[in-house]
């Protein structure tokens, strides 16, 4: 569907040189690291949508190691301890 606009192509040049200065006029009460990052964050809002980032490169398989062998259950380790009495008896 086309997209109707009352807003020619040979205007848009300069309608939005005319809103950057009005805007600009705006912000001149505000330092100039806060105006750098507003139009940063204008840009990134209109260029996001389009430019899509570039893929991540995927991680190098990572081998997982065995899982280490069962332990005892409590029972058996109970059965195969030696009383402290009889380690320590001389």
């Amino acid at each position: 569907m086309p997209l109707e606009s009352c807003i020619t192509p040979d205007e848009t040049a300069a309608l939005a040189a005319a809103a950057r200065a009005q805007i600009d006029a705006a912000l001149t009460g505000h330092p100039s690291t806060d105006r750098e990052a507003y139009w940063a964050s204008v840009r990134k809002a209109y260029n996001t949508p389009y430019n899509d980032p570039p893929p991540r490169k995927r991680a190098a398989a990572v081998e997982i190691p065995a899982a280490p062998p069962e332990l005892p259950a409590p029972a058996v380790i109970a059965a195969l301890s030696v009383p402290p009495a009889e380690i320590h008896a001389p």
